[in-house]
């Protein structure tokens, strides 16, 4: 009988679970460092895509682009929206842009935080309404990812919102929009696998090969390797089914499976990034991944950054003025730039020095040596007190970061600065509570954002099962559920190479004549090529022409961009022509020859017509040697 108590707690250590299956491994319990660094990444990686466009903002974002506003609105469902058709006039599209910019640039920051996210979301989800023709799969990602980050409390790491109210909360983070956020992430990758039906993918093993000789998206890297047989029909077993499990392998509620699970989408969007040329779609599929990464992942990596570091400062004290909010924030904003780990930010009227310098000289004050305000022990030495601007500079001289003292104002011109900071504090200090509210921003959301959220994501599941093709031979309820998701703007399609490669390889080739004579490559502003391009997109100035020359083509309508280029007043007439051969997912794909076929022919308003004549005869006569 005295044996029962043991046998009792070992059968209660024995259906104990294991630790790598504890309750803080769910897949939904997000760590605030991850969703800090998330945020980060995405307002990064949005102003990368903002410049990028900016190349040709005429021809994808303003009122004379490719597409007209009347024309945008009859493109898709008509329960979308988009802040664009609110004026067809040249200035909106401008003033959106401003709009984008600042908030990418307040997300980076960390100001009002959801709410920038918010809205990033409306101009990304609106620019995406206006003009659909450039768009990839990246695109969309980074709509239902700003869509549901709008929920998550992107401001409690990282961020200046933190460090204007110094708040401190729980490590991690699980609501509704966490489970929502996970399960789009996710359901972009389960999708795409699951949509590669093609025998090409499961049977036979060549789509990877039909990919990598699409000379329009192969990089130089790929051509060493894509008829290497042994190695590309494996691979593309392992594609196929790293799409398909992956994703489950994330939401298992284990470290290591989940760690094997992300770690494996990322690696395989680091093949994609080496071996096709698909714009930023790896980078931001990548970002969204951030927020998934357990805490036991984010300790790890954290514990390894700070042991190559140093503590260096921990011995410091700085006092502030207890009823000046801009001065706490003030000094945790120094203490987070020069690196500072475990110095301690006190009120000035606990230290009776501390307090003396705030009085006389109206200034903060640092001090290497801890004072409890009741008095030291008498072996202690009298701490030194340095203030104004020589307190900074003291400072930032302890800090890992001590290079930063290259880049600052010298004594004389800190000591202005400082002393114009210091009249000015109160001004400061209003304005940092309009930017950040009067309380911190925990994200968490109320009622409303729960249900929100959470209609969001039954729409966006059901409309993933009505879109897979199975279910819609069997019936078509795209009709009933496109409405209500549209309203949120977030129709989605995760169909790349699904479900199967393209089995034509195409390139093109857009010789124009300009007004004064020259002939050159409308796309690429080069002299026209007639042989398959080995620089990916730049043969069409971008990959976002890439994706308006073939979904042009696909829908009948090249006019459009033949329509552009005329109003830009610099075209007098140009062709299109299209060179093409079958892909046969093998190394004999790159043997075959091209056949051009010429895609599309126009001739701009009041041009010479001999001159267009003796342009398109000398071209004709060139894709005829070819």
């Amino acid at each position: 009988m005295r044996r029962a108590p043991a046998v009792c707690a070992m059968n209660g250590s024995a259906l104990r679970p294991a630790p790598s299956l504890r309750v803080d491994s769910s897949p939904f319990l997000l760590d605030l460092r991850a969703i800090g660094l998330f945020r980060v990444l995405l307002a990064l990686t949005i102003l990368m895509e903002q410049l990028i466009r900016l190349e040709h903002w005429n021809a994808f974002q303003s009122a004379s682009g490719l597409v007209s506003g009347a024309d945008s609105r009859t493109w898709d469902s008509v329960w979308l929206w988009s802040v664009y058709w609110m004026s067809d006039g040249p200035l909106l599209p401008w003033l959106l842009e401003i709009l984008r910019l600042l908030a990418t640039l307040t997300l980076l920051l960390g100001i009002r935080s959801r709410l920038s996210a918010f809205v990033l979301f409306v101009l990304l989800a609106s620019l995406s309404a206006r003009n659909p023709l450039p768009l990839q799969g990246g695109d969309k990602v980074l709509v239902v990812m700003t869509f549901f980050a709008a929920f998550l409390p992107l401001g409690q790491w990282g961020s200046l919102e933190r460090l204007w109210f110094g708040t401190r909360t729980e490590p991690t983070y699980r609501s509704a929009a966490t489970v929502a956020f996970v399960i789009q992430v996710l359901l972009v990758w389960f999708m795409a696998g699951i949509m590669k039906t093609g025998e090409q993918w499961w049977s036979s093993g060549t789509a990877i090969s039909m990919a990598l000789h699409l000379e329009a998206f192969t990089s130089e890297f790929a051509r060493l390797w894509r008829g290497w047989d042994w190695l590309v029909q494996p691979l593309t077993f392992f594609v196929f089914w790293i799409e398909c499990l992956a994703p489950w392998l994330a939401l298992i509620p284990s470290y290591w499976c989940r760690i094997t699970g992300l770690l494996a989408l990322v690696a395989l969007e680091i093949g994609i990034w080496l071996s096709l040329e698909v714009g930023l779609f790896p980078l931001i599929s990548v970002v969204s991944l951030i927020p998934l990464f357990p805490s036991r992942f984010i300790d790890a990596v954290a514990r390894r950054r700070w042991r190559r570091g140093s503590r260096t400062g921990s011995d410091l004290v700085l006092f502030f003025d207890r009823d000046c909010r801009f001065c706490a924030f003030a000094g945790r904003l120094l203490l987070a730039v020069g690196g500072i780990r475990g110095a301690e930010l006190r009120e000035a009227q606990s230290d009776p020095v501390a307090l003396e310098i705030l009085e006389d000289r109206f200034s903060w004050s640092v001090t290497r040596t801890r004072s409890t305000g009741t008095g030291r022990l008498p072996s202690e030495p009298a701490p030194e007190y340095r203030h104004g601007w020589d307190a900074v500079r003291f400072l930032l001289a302890r800090s890992p970061r001590s290079w930063l003292l290259r880049i600052l104002p010298g004594p004389f011109s800190g000591d202005r600065l400082y002393a114009w900071i210091g009249r000015n504090r109160g001004a400061i200090g209003s304005l940092g509570t309009k930017c950040f509210g009067r309380g911190p921003g925990a994200g968490r959301h109320g009622p409303v954002g729960r249900l929100v959220v959470s209609l969001a994501l039954t729409f966006v599941l059901a409309w993933n099962v009505v879109t897979y093709p199975a279910v819609r031979e069997w019936r078509d309820y795209r009709p009933v559920v496109a409405p209500p998701l549209a309203t949120f703007n977030l129709l989605q399609f995760w169909n790349m190479f699904a479900p199967y490669p393209y089995a034509s390889d195409a390139w093109h080739v857009m010789p124009g004549l300009t007004r004064d004579g020259r002939t050159v490559d409308v796309l690429s502003g080069m002299p026209p090529r007639l042989h398959p391009p080995r620089d990916g997109p730049d043969r069409y100035g971008s990959y976002r022409w890439r994706k308006v020359i073939f979904r042009s083509l696909q829908q009948g309508r090249i006019d459009r961009v033949f329509g552009y280029f005329c109003r830009t007043g610099e075209w007098a007439a140009m062709d299109l022509w299209e060179f093409s051969r079958p892909n046969l997912g093998t190394a004999a794909t790159a043997d075959a020859p091209y056949q051009p076929v010429r895609a599309g022919r126009w001739k701009c308003d009041d041009v010479d017509e001999g001159r267009v004549d003796e342009f398109r005869a000398d071209f004709d006569r060139l894709v005829e040697r070819f």
